[in-house]
């Protein structure tokens, strides 16, 4: 009776602790979670400061104001978790001024911002080129690359098979993009009807 009540008794103890363990797990998380979502004061006045003497060095005639700081606790910008977010007051345009935690140096959006903008300009060419040369296109999709190491990316499925297309029409419509269009940068795929496969290049 004694040894089963003894047994009883350390695995109640040891159910209980594991309880209290997990409990303790819960809060301990709950309370780190809260702590990430809370931005550092000492981050957001560093990231305040080096956006002035940035912004002085970069557009000395600009008349701005710092409007807040943007704490990426959400992990949506992969360049920076602190921003200085800028306000134009002549043009009343925002932009964002950051260290670049990749190469450690200050920057700005402005470029993004534009490249965003001229992308949804020339969209509309694109998908008109594509027609008139492919037939309408299944899909398209010209996204910008939010983020200063990167290029804008254009898939295009297209409703053609793969002996339809050469490398010559390809090659043309790379030399449409960047001489009649003006991009810069890009990273261009055109994929077959019901393939995987199809030409890529970037420039």
């Amino acid at each position: 009776m004694n040894k089963w009540l003894k047994v009883w008794s350390i695995f109640i103890f040891s159910i209980g602790g594991i309880v209290i363990l997990l409990l303790f797990l819960t809060v301990f998380s709950l309370f780190s979670f809260r702590a990430s979502m809370i931005p550092d004061r000492k981050e957001e006045d560093k990231v305040i400061s080096q956006a002035e003497q940035y912004i002085q060095e970069t557009y000395p005639t600009m008349k701005y104001e710092i409007s807040h700081v943007l704490y990426d606790n959400d992990k949506e910008y992969a360049d920076f978790e602190y921003a200085a977010v800028i306000l134009n007051t002549e043009t009343q345009k925002t932009f964002m001024v950051y260290e670049n935690k990749h190469t450690e140096q200050m920057e700005d959006d402005i470029a993004i911002q534009e490249e965003a903008k001229f992308i949804e300009q020339v969209e509309p060419k694109v998908n008109l080129y594509l027609t008139k040369t492919f037939g309408e296109p299944k899909s398209m999709s010209f996204t910008p690359s939010y983020s200063t190491r990167a290029k804008p990316v254009l898939t295009i499925r297209l409703t053609n098979k793969k002996e339809e297309i050469n490398e010559e029409m390809f090659q043309t419509f790379i030399d449409y993009l960047q001489h009649e269009l003006k991009v810069e940068h890009a990273s261009v795929n055109f994929l077959y009807e019901n393939e995987t496969e199809g030409w890529s290049t970037e420039f």
